[in-house]
């Protein structure tokens, strides 16, 4: 006979969150759009990255955030290094 302990460890085996409401993500066009309106001439942040370095890097660093930004919302997880700035 299973508790309802051994119930709910069981349930959370496959849970994965809250699921992301459709307005709510982040795609590639949304992330790119906000780069492309970052100021430039403003200050570097804690690790000496300007809007310069997002600006004018290659066009696959919209993809790798937004794909990161969409992993954080999903799995509810704030990196270190986010609450320097």
């Amino acid at each position: 006979m299973k508790t309802i302990e051994d119930e709910y460890k069981e349930m959370c085996k496959n849970y994965w969150g809250l699921p992301m409401p459709e307005d709510s993500s982040f795609d590639v066009e949304l992330v790119g759009n906000v780069i492309f309106k970052l100021q430039r001439g403003k200050a570097a942040d804690w690790f000496n990255l300007s809007a310069e370095h997002l600006l004018f890097c290659h066009p696959i660093i919209s993809v790798l955030l937004s794909k990161l930004f969409c992993l954080i919302t999903t799995t509810r997880y704030n990196p270190v290094g986010f609450k320097f700035s």
